[in-house]
């Protein structure tokens, strides 16, 4: 079976729409809920559980973790150290209307067993030069559910990553300035007119 024939392949175009839509406020939002709740003296490794991620999409993130969010020997924080998953569950799959939610799952699932052809072998267990090969065929490939995957997932683990405060202080970022200078939100009021 083609890659373009698998039928969760168009399922999971919904899904990468939805993700495409996302603000980095979505997941600040939910990043600030799961620091409150580990506030309490919990570590990052003991995060809520799963409501939503299941077992293969967690395994799926994970090793999309390991080869786009590259951290060891710099000074960000390691990926050990940040409730990525509890990120993704709270802020987008618990947030997902079912259907779009299973569109999403098929298209992990689909992720996932896209390199069986060309590696023998599903992207979980491809070593990291071929996972990241692997990304970028799909992500220049010609099919669209490819490029939207390749696309929403890697921004999901960029943006679940990033969201988490902790990560911030090694970029040198303190936090929003609206929150420091107090500057009320407008929720999604109009820019000024000039």
């Amino acid at each position: 079976m083609m890659h373009n024939e698998d039928p969760r392949a168009p399922a999971c175009l919904p899904a990468m729409a939805a993700v495409r839509r996302l603000s980095r406020r979505h997941f600040l939002v939910a990043a600030a809920a799961l620091a409150a709740a580990r506030a309490g003296g919990a570590q990052a490794q003991d995060a809520p559980a799963m409501k939503f991620v299941g077992p293969t999409e967690a395994a799926v993130f994970q090793r999309l973790m390991a080869v786009t969010l590259p951290v060891d020997g710099t000074p960000l924080l390691p990926l050990s150290q940040v409730p990525v998953l509890a990120t993704l569950d709270a802020a987008l799959l618990g947030t997902m209307a079912p259907h779009v939610l299973a569109g999403l799952k098929g298209g992990i699932g689909f992720w996932n067993d896209g390199p069986r052809a060309a590696f023998g072998r599903p992207f979980v267990e491809l070593n990291d030069a071929d996972a990241t090969r692997f990304c970028d065929q799909w992500a220049n490939g010609t099919e669209v559910p490819q490029r939207a995957l390749s696309m929403g997932l890697k921004k999901l683990v960029a943006l679940a990553y990033f969201a988490n405060p902790p990560t911030w202080a090694p970029l040198g970022y303190d936090g929003p300035t609206t929150a420091k200078r107090q500057i009320p939100s407008l929720g999604n009021a109009p820019l000024p007119r000039a």
